[in-house]
């Protein structure tokens, strides 16, 4: 959770899309604003590689080699090649032997690493090939496991690939290579790297490495100077179809699906018959009896002539990839289309779609689409598409654009039983996200956008709620394929655990200095520390394992073990501090890592008068500057860190994943907290396997920030991240956002009751008596919020995580009101009941209890009613239940009922 700087702040204009004519103004509150200003010590120093050489000095080195059209330079890892406009001047003493000659100290068992600087002198370079050839030892021995990583490597997705490698006129590209060296080797080793633009001749650099020493720790991995970290960008951890904590084998009979608490039947066609949950109404138990999803089988249909085409459906074939998925393959056909439809289902809820129309001539269509008819009970609320989370509208409808929408899904559903479609096609890439999605929004889909053609119409027909993605008409070209994807999340994913809800106690400060962080977090009751970034022991955003600070954040964590709490560390993709040592060789690899951008001209709520000089004078063009941490106490006083935009969907996923093994093995962290999330669902899915194999019991809390505003566009945030809720054990909802909301869009915006998670409130600390009817309250630490810690002692006394909760969302909970400005939630016991009553407006309401006595368990006759003192919540008073009861605006009661 960012706190971002201040301006004159606005109401943001009302404008309306669709049928949300009345969409409300949203604020972007000074509780996410702070000053920074654009000065201070960045700390790092100039090298001998930021000292570019002049002009006449590069001309005279030039005229040297007069046939030359491109130059190679050699360096080591020590000096990270910075300079991409122009030559350090260390090269201009570079004979021509130097300049194809590399040669290095390696050590037995590290991950060794160096660069080649190519310069294109006059002319541009196209399609630069990289060839090396084996390092041999003496004996024979060869070193084979070598890399470049500019030219390829392993996807996010576990994926190899390669890159085109091209270079501008005058411009430096460095050429980062990896060698494994293997525990056993030792001595000199000889090899060569071809570099070789197209139409040029070769240029073969010479490798000579001496390896000798003790054989080095952990593959160099502890020793960040040395940029072995660089083999995490191919790294593979966690790619594999296991299941994750809490979750059950995926298990498939005929074309029934069961994962937990849901069955997906499937129709001839590949696309789900049925769709059962099996949560109860407070999705704290799974029940033997399911309740229907959708009323009928979702239909993929392509329209001509007002109606939907014929087609021969061939079988469906399954691949099982147990005990996490399985997948199958449906083919259509007629004498005009043949639509290959391939679906991949999850064991968390997740099921893949891709439907690929090929036309066999050209043909004209009126329309390509998916329609899901919902069980109306199962389409009480909705999110997305232009609607705020809440109840569900009478109708619907809603087009695509992009540029002003960063929208592209729409969940419908009730509190035990919903689904969620996110529409795709094959120009996806994953949108930045939060105040930086102008810099990078999502692509309309060609298939469903259909050049603006297309949308989603929602309404009732034939007694279901149907949802329509339609795409409209378009002429089908002959060897041209159209590929409709669309990705379906059946929630909620998991049962409410209350042990989270209840127990999970944290500690969550924003000031620089971690001191006293243990002994308030033990003296008010938290037992789990977060430690942000921009602290004394982590002052590096999403770098927590740099020197400067490992030995301080592992002593603390240390600490707080044997203090008896946990600690959590903030640890995201989003964006990267310039203190990162690999920096220079991800700025290195062309867009992949970093993220392009208008650089020093970038204007953002973070930066609205302009961008920290650092940054143009270092990395100078082709970037977005993200977060600015100014540090007013403690070590780093006068201090700052500056961060900027990465690449969502790159191998900063791979590297996130090791980083975040080796923190598990190093510094025993028990968590980590997440702000905003970059990933992918994939990349989640292998975090939360990091984490349950190396610290079993280590959770993941995730906060986000209001995206429903002009600046992200209108987006739901937890529409947004639907797809890694499944991995994730909290929610911290959220920053800038507004709790004079109606409950119903507290229900689905805020608790994360849908879908089976616990969340707590950011925003000036929420509001406590309103949380109350979710079981929720506000972090203890946090910029101007009041503390939980009054909350937390009631907890304990009533024993409250013992007690059954039952909503005032649940139909049949047998406490309820009869004044619809007030809600009542209760937390059941056999002895013993807690009544949350609060008041959902900003006047004074008055509202009588309607108590079903024999549901309760209970006898008004046989039990005593109060209200307990709470400090900062309530003062203690006698209650008669059967009276009317007063609530102050905005405010209302935790009432106790005990048996006599």
């Amino acid at each position: 959770m960012k706190k971002l700087l201040p301006l004159s702040l606005i109401l943001l204009n009302a404008f309306s899309y669709a049928q949300n004519k009345d969409k409300l103004t949203h604020a972007i509150d000074v509780d996410a604003i702070r000053q920074t200003e654009l000065t201070g010590d960045i700390g790092l120093r100039p090298t001998i590689m930021s000292v570019m050489a002049k002009r006449a000095g590069v001309d005279a080195y030039l005229k040297k080699f007069p046939a030359k059209k491109y130059f190679t330079f050699p360096e080591s890892r020590k000096n990270s090649i910075r300079l991409l406009d122009g030559l350090p001047e260390k090269w201009l003493s570079y004979s021509s032997e130097q300049s194809e000659t590399f040669s290095d100290q390696a050590k037995p068992g590290e991950y060794f690493v160096f660069q080649v600087g190519v310069y294109a002198s006059n002319q541009p370079l196209k399609n630069i090939r990289v060839k090396f050839t084996p390092l041999k030892g003496t004996g024979g021995t060869l070193l084979k496991d070598v890399t470049c990583f500019n030219s390829g490597g392993i996807s996010f997705k576990g994926d190899e690939f390669t890159k085109d490698l091209n270079l501008g006129a005058k411009k430096v590209l460095p050429l980062w290579f990896g060698i494994q060296i293997p525990e056993s080797a030792k001595g000199a080793f000889k090899g060569t790297i071809e570099i070789k633009p197209e139409g040029l001749p070769a240029t073969l650099v010479a490798v000579n490495l001496n390896v000798s020493g003790e054989v080095v720790e952990n593959r160099g991995y502890n020793d960040q100077n040395s940029l072995s970290r660089l083999a995490w960008l191919n790294s593979k951890i966690g790619l594999d179809d296991d299941i994750t904590t809490g979750y059950q084998q995926v298990v498939r009979n005929q074309k029934t699906i069961s994962i937990l608490g849901r069955t997906i039947k499937l129709a001839e066609t590949g696309l789900p018959e049925s769709i059962e949950t099996y949560f109860d109404l407070n999705n704290e138990k799974i029940l033997p009896e399911g309740q229907p999803v959708i009323a009928k089988a979702l239909q993929f249909i392509v329209a001509q002539n007002g109606s939907p085409m014929k087609f021969k459906i061939g079988p469906t074939h399954f691949t099982d990839h147990l005990p996490g998925a399985t997948s199958w393959e449906t083919k259509f056909s007629n004498a005009d289309v043949v639509i290959t439809l391939k679906g991949r289902a999850e064991y968390d809820g997740f099921i893949g779609y891709s439907a690929v129309v090929t036309p066999l001539k050209n043909t004209a269509v009126d329309d390509i689409r998916l329609e899901i008819p919902m069980r109306p009970e199962k389409a009480t609320y909705m999110m997305g598409l232009d609607k705020e989370g809440g109840f569900s509208p009478k109708d619907w409808h809603w087009k695509w654009d992009v540029l002003e929408k960063h929208q592209d899904e729409v969940w419908m559903g009730a509190v035990n039983g919903g689904l969620k479609v996110k529409l795709k096609g094959k120009n996806y890439h994953r949108q930045l996200v939060n105040i930086y999605y102008p810099f990078g929004p999502l692509r309309e889909p060609e298939s469903w956008g259909n050049n603006h053609t297309g949308g989603v119409d929602i309404g009732t027909v034939d007694n279901a709620v149907l949802i329509k993605a339609f795409s409209g008409k378009r002429n089908l070209q002959k060897g041209e394929t159209y590929e409709f994807d669309f990705e379906l999340l059946i929630t909620p994913f998991k049962t409410i655990n209350k042990n989270i809800l209840f127990n999970d106690r944290y500690y969550h400060s924003d000031i620089d200095t971690s001191l006293n962080f243990i002994k308030v977090a033990k003296e008010k009751g938290a037992n789990i520390v977060v430690v942000h970034h921009k602290k004394d022991i982590y002052p590096f955003i999403d770098y927590p394992f740099h020197e400067e600070n490992v030995p301080d954040l592992k002593a603390f964590i240390d600490s707080s073990h044997v203090n008896g709490l946990q600690t959590k560390i903030y640890y995201t993709t989003r964006e990267l501090t310039v203190n990162a040592p690999e920096l220079w060789a991800m700025r290195a690899l062309d867009n992949e890592i970093l993220y392009p951008g208008p650089g020093m001209a970038t204007r953002s709520l973070v930066n609205p008068k302009g961008v920290h000089p650092w940054l143009g004078e270092n990395l100078k063009e082709n970037f977005i500057p993200g977060w600015v941490a100014t540090f007013t106490a403690g070590k780093y006083k006068g201090r700052q860190d500056l961060a900027i935009l990465t690449t969502p969907d790159s191998r900063l996923n791979n590297f996130f994943l090791e980083g975040l093994d080796w923190m598990g093995k190093n510094l025993k962290i028990d968590g980590i907290y997440m702000d905003d999330l970059a990933l992918d669902r994939e990349t989640m899915k292998r975090t939360r396997k990091v984490l349950d194999r190396e610290r079993p019991g280590a959770k993941i809390d995730m906060h986000t920030w209001n995206h429903y505003n002009k600046y992200a566009k209108w987006a739901s945030s937890l529409n947004l991240y639907m797809d890694m809720l499944s991995f994730i054990d909290q929610l911290w909802v959220g920053e800038a956002r507004d709790y004079n909301r109606s409950s119903d869009y507290w229900l689905i915006e805020v608790s994360g009751i849908p879908f089976g998670l616990t969340s707590q409130m950011l925003n000036k600390g929420g509001n406590k008596w309103r949380g109350m009817t979710f079981g929720i309250t506000n972090r203890l630490g946090w910029y101007r919020s009041t503390s939980p810690e009054y909350l937390w002692k009631f907890w304990d006394e009533y024993h409250i995580d013992k007690k059954e909760m039952i909503g005032f969302w649940n139909p049949t909970s047998p406490v309820k009101t009869d004044n619809p400005e007030t809600e009542v939630s209760i937390y059941k016991g056999k002895d013993e009941v807690i009544i949350a009553l609060a008041n959902w407006t900003s006047k004074e309401q008055k509202c009588r209890l309607k108590i079903d006595w024999r549901a309760l368990g209970l006898s008004p006759d046989e039990v005593t009613a109060e209200i307990p003192e709470i400090t900062e919540f309530q003062e203690k008073k006698s209650i008669n239940v059967k009276n009317e009861i007063t609530l102050e605006s905005e405010k209302g009661f935790l009432i106790v009922l005990k048996r006599k």
